[in-house]
């Protein structure tokens, strides 16, 4: 949907215009079927626009998105930043039904938060500014994570409907070469013999089964021949990558199981079997047998030229890590794995929570999703009720029917009326379970489990250690005797939201750590918080 301008001008008490505060409204839907049923945005818009009238803003920009929103990248989201960035000076506010209609995704956050803004999240009553509370902003950066959460949850709805398409033996993805993808029965894609590539993958599995080649030997051969796979010369890896596949047997692998498919085989399984003995022994015999398995190989990149770090042993004792230079001499010198070590639980640390906060958000903040939980529960059994009256309803007309009291043909009209009112019930309540996120109690589990992320680093062995950086640290670099990481997506939101508030403390003349800055008033509670009404800060 195009942006869209209104202006509300609001009249000040003694009746003249007053200067108001512009402001931009967002809403969104997050698939085609939310906008079918017509409710979505015109409900959210209708709610921010009396909220803009109640509080004497005037609406300068009106941004819908109608999309699912995974990544970052929605149309008008984007065309909403770059209003604001254009007109900063005059508009630097947004008015958003509530945070999962905004954020879907760590880089909305951050680049939102690049940009001096005051949101307001109206139907949670909260108000996000850069002068709002530590305490604020950190529950502001949980529910964007809760908002993650549910973006997944999509993710997951997909792979099961994926899962079970390979339970009926039909290939979920993409075909590989040597088929092709095609309509099959009930309208479900399906992998297909491609005539002009299968013979191509039995012929390189029957000559590699003789053991006669090595990879590289059966790659030359077959070029020197003329033979193409889509119109392109073979290379080994491509090769070792189509000699591995199971999928040519008619079996296939995916997400860790083997299902039996119901496509043509290019090769049989005694075939596919011998050829991965064979590349397992190549594999075993090209081995080099490594006396020391180091903890951080393979983990950290060089900042200078974005080789690998590689360990190695000194004075058969001390661990050394260095680059591996294999773009050039790199200027990067040893660094003593200790080093890595310290820096490495420096990061971690910056994940932990203070016990007072994980304390209050197991309270407050898990009463306060417990009445939403509830709230959406209602909302089903609602739903659920108005469908089991409709169906008693139908029951008493057919033995109506049955007794001669209505004819059929009023029945028919009748129960096809009641019938499409329960599919929309029955619609509406799918929504509404797909939409719940996980309860809070889950992330907070989570939060308290990352707290100890540093003490248990530095009490496990080598081994462990590497297991959990590979669970957090998504990149890391080492450069000049400093380390730079990012961390995967929920730790990433978890440390920006620690480094804000610690800063903001320390604009203030806090340390930056004190764990009351964190807390609400002693005075207040979240009930209360959330009922006062909102103000322009």
């Amino acid at each position: 949907m195009p942006a869209r301008t209104l202006t509300v001008t609001p009249a000040s008490k003694n009746g003249t215009a007053a200067r108001a505060i512009q402001v931009v409204l967002y809403a969104r839907v997050s698939s085609k079927d939310q906008e079918k049923e017509g409710f979505s945005i015109p409900a959210q818009l209708r709610l921010l626009r009396d909220y803009a009238t109640s509080n004497g803003f005037v609406i300068a920009q009106e941004f819908t998105d109608v999309e699912t929103a995974k990544a970052s990248g929605r149309t008008n989201f984007g065309e909403m930043l770059a209003y604001l960035k254009k007109y900063q000076g005059r508009c630097r506010t947004i008015l958003v039904e509530k945070t999962d209609r905004l954020y879907r995704n760590l880089k909305d956050w951050v680049t939102l938060d690049e940009i001096d803004l005051e949101i307001h999240l109206v139907k949670e009553n909260v108000v996000i500014s850069p002068d709002s509370r530590s305490s604020e902003k950190f529950m502001h950066g949980i529910k964007v994570l809760m908002a993650r959460n549910y973006s997944q949850n999509l993710g997951e709805e997909t792979v099961k409907g994926m899962t079970e398409k390979a339970c009926a033996g039909i290939y979920p993805s993409c075909a590989p070469v040597g088929y092709r993808n095609a309509d099959g029965p009930n309208g479900k894609r399906v992998i297909v013999t491609d005539p002009d590539a299968a013979p191509m993958i039995t012929e390189l599995f029957g000559r590699f089964a003789t053991g006669r080649y090595s990879l590289k030997v059966l790659v030359k051969e077959v070029n020197s021949e003329g033979l193409k796979l889509r119109g392109r010369k073979l290379y080994s890896s491509v090769v070792h990558q189509i000699l591995r596949k199971r999928l040519y047997t008619g079996d296939f692998d995916w997400d860790g199981s083997t299902y039996t498919g119901s496509h043509e085989p290019l090769v049989t399984r005694e075939c596919w079997q011998r050829v991965q003995e064979l590349l397992d022994a190549r594999a075993e015999n090209k081995t080099r047998r490594v006396k020391h398995d180091f903890a951080y190989t393979g983990l950290v990149h060089c900042g200078h030229c974005g080789c690998l770090f590689v360990g190695e042993l000194k004075k058969r004792k001390y661990v050394y890590y260095h680059c591996t230079g294999n773009r050039g001499k790199c200027e990067e010198p040893y660094t003593r794995q200790e080093i890595l070590v310290r820096e490495f639980a420096e990061v971690l640390q910056e994940l932990v929570i203070p016990q007072a906060v994980l304390e209050w958000l197991g309270s407050d903040v898990l009463t306060t999703d417990q009445t939403e939980q509830a709230a959406r529960a209602q909302a089903i059994k609602r739903l659920q009720a108005r469908h089991e009256q409709i169906q008693a309803r139908i029951e008493t007309m057919y033995l109506d029917k049955l007794d001669g009291r209505i004819t059929q043909e009023f029945f028919d009209k009748q129960s096809a009326t009641m019938r499409s009112e329960q599919d929309g019930l029955q619609r509406k309540i799918q929504e509404t379970l797909k939409a719940t996120p996980a309860p809070i109690d889950q992330a907070l589990d989570m939060l308290r489990l990352t707290s100890r992320a540093s003490e248990l680093f530095l009490q496990q062995t080598a081994a462990e250690q590497r297991r959990l950086l590979q669970v957090v640290v998504e990149k890391a670099a080492w450069q000049d005797g400093a380390l730079r990481t990012t961390l995967f997506e929920p730790f990433e939101i978890l440390r920006h939201s620690n480094q804000e508030s610690y800063r903001k403390e320390k604009e203030n003349g806090g340390s930056g750590r004190d764990m009351e800055i964190w807390l609400p008033d002693e005075d207040s509670n979240l009930d209360s918080r959330l009922q006062r009404p909102l103000s322009y800060r």
